[in-house]
Order: structure tokens, then C-alpha cells, then sequence
């Protein structure tokens, strides 16, 4: 026998739902698995020393610091621009400024991202039991539109 099924919309709309909740459902789950990356990451920023944090920008500020230097030094000991040495020198002091100036500002955003890694780690708990309360409706959500959907379908009966 050949059967042929009408349109149901009340099925089709169960089925719209279901896969609602279950987009629904991956993303609470995808959030939560965010938030642990997000945790490891704070932890593993505020384990770390912060002579460890800082030993790059350290060591850059002085390896410019001494190019620098060596590069005045240079143009002195040359004696070709002694006409213009106080602009060489002003230039030196200038990108010193500009070294030290950039220095402190990646010592800034590295305390930035510590008091951040701290807020965060503060209120862990909080955000964990939000993306939990969320995982734990989009499930019974979805278990609901389910059954819903296996409810609606239609039945023959021979």
C-alpha cells in the first residue's frame, strides 16, 4: 500500500523547535567549554611570575636602549656630521622617549590583563552556575521538543 502523509504543521513546528533547542543546547555547551579555556588561560597568567611576564618587553627595551647607544656612538665617533650632532643627540633622546614610552605601556596592558585574569577568576563560580543553568534548560528544552515532536507525527493504523 501506498501511503501519503498531509502536511502537518503542527509537526513541522515541533521539528523547528527541536532543532532550535538543540542550537541551543551546542552553544550553552560550546560556552561553557570557553569559559574553562578562559579559566586555564587566567590561571596559567597569574601562576606565572611576573618577572617572567614582563622578560620580553624587558629585554627588548634594552636591546633598543643599546642600539641606540651604539648607534650614536657611531655617528660620533665618525666625526662626518660634526655639524649635526645636536640634532643626532636630539633624535637619540627622542627615540629613547619613544622606547621607554612603549616599554611602559606593555607593562601597563600586562597589568591590564592580570587584573582581568583576577576579575575573572573571581567570579568563576558565578559564571560557571550561569552557563550550567543554562545548559541544564536548553537540555530539558530539548528533551520536551522531542517528544513533542515524536507526539505530533502522524500515525496509521492498518
Amino acid at each position: 500500500m501506498n501511503h501519503t502523509y498531509t502536511y502537518d504543521r503542527a509537526h513541522d513546528e515541533a521539528h523547528r523547535l527541536a532543532r532550535r533547542h538543540e542550537r541551543d543546547l551546542h552553544w550553552a555547551k560550546e560556552r561553557r567549554r570557553q569559559h574553562e579555556r578562559e579559566l586555564g588561560e587566567a590561571l596559567l597568567l597569574v601562576s606565572t611570575k611576573p618577572i617572567t611576564l614582563a622578560r620580553k618587553t624587558v629585554l627588548v627595551t634594552a636591546a633598543l636602549f643599546l642600539a641606540i647607544i651604539a648607534g650614536e656612538w657611531l655617528v660620533q665617533s665618525s666625526g662626518i656630521l660634526t655639524d649635526w650632532m645636536p640634532i643626532v643627540q636630539w633624535v637619540a633622546v627622542a627615540l629613547i622617549v619613544a622606547v621607554f614610552a612603549g616599554a611602559l605601556v606593555s607593562l601597563l596592558k600586562l597589568k591590564g590583563r592580570l587584573a582581568a585574569a583576577r576579575t575573572l577568576l573571581r567570579s568563576n563560580q558565578n559564571r560557571l552556575a550561569h552557563t550550567q543553568y543554562h545548559i541544564n534548560e536548553s537540555v530539558h528544552l530539548f528533551v520536551d521538543s522531542r517528544v513533542e515532536v515524536h507526539n505530533t507525527r502522524q500515525v496509521h493504523l492498518v
